[in-house]
């Protein structure tokens, strides 16, 4: 089945987790789209709390920095405003991730929610120099601290705690992605931005960064439409959509 999706990527292809925030795994489903391995190469070490790390800090270190509760005003996409709340946890596990750019023959079609992917052409090693298409991401070594995470609205919408894993670059910035499990809401959110019944199945993420004492982020989605055809020759599409920012 062939896929057809508007392209966002929040990392590398394969995900910033191997935690248990993980919602792609490389050449597995993203959004119940099938996507090739491709984006980053990733060398994951498990590390102490409060070892020190290639990058130069530790995992206490840096969870020090980016734990505890901020709030920030969000704007819904459909109208009005609320207040967001968001709160990292104790730490559970930690790693070190050393990461490159992977090079692959080909790129099939990359579904997450997030930041725009470009795609880049990079020169493959080799006897002709040949090229190949890689995806343009954010492959700089980086810890990843799974947390718990609560985040919650003021107008009762979300009122959420989940698993995430944070990607942590350097000391005060982490980034997370989550996708939202629609069946398992505590709050009152429900899928308006589209028409559900005009789709095979919605998914909607969670994504956001901590700095200092700041945390800002968005909520989107994906409506992925009924299959078109049958057999091999048969594809779905995804209508994105947004959520709210703040």
């Amino acid at each position: 089945m062939a896929a057809v999706m508007s392209v966002g990527l929040w990392g590398c292809v394969s995900g910033d987790g191997g935690g248990p925030s993980d919602d792609a795994a490389p050449g597995g489903q993203i959004g119940g789209v099938h996507v090739e391995e491709g984006g980053c190469d990733e060398e994951r070490v498990d590390i102490g709390v409060d070892d020190v790390s290639p990058l130069g800090f530790s995992a206490r270190e840096a969870l020090s920095a980016l734990s505890g509760e901020r709030s920030a005003p969000l704007a819904w996409s459909k109208g009005g405003s609320a207040t967001a709340t968001v709160a990292a946890g104790e730490l559970v596990a930690a790693r070190f991730v050393r990461s490159t750019v992977a090079t692959v023959a080909t790129v099939a079609t990359v579904a997450t929610v997030a930041t725009v992917a470009t795609v880049a052409t990079v020169a493959k090693s080799g006897p002709g120099g040949a090229e190949s298409t890689a995806i343009a991401a954010d492959c700089a070594d980086h810890l990843q601290l799974d947390v718990p995470l609560a985040f919650s609205t003021e107008d009762g919408a979300f009122d959420e705690s989940f698993a995430v894993t944070l990607r942590v670059p350097q000391v005060g910035a982490g980034r997370f992605f989550h996708r939202i499990d629609l069946d398992a809401l505590q709050g009152s959110y429900e899928v308006t931005e589209v028409d559900p019944t005009e789709f095979r199945e919605i998914f909607v993420y969670l994504s956001g960064e901590l700095t200092g004492s700041a945390v800002s982020g968005t909520i989107s989605g994906i409506a992925e439409s009924h299959p078109i055809g049958t057999g091999p020759d048969s594809s779905v599409s995804g209508q994105p959509f947004s959520v709210a920012d703040f």
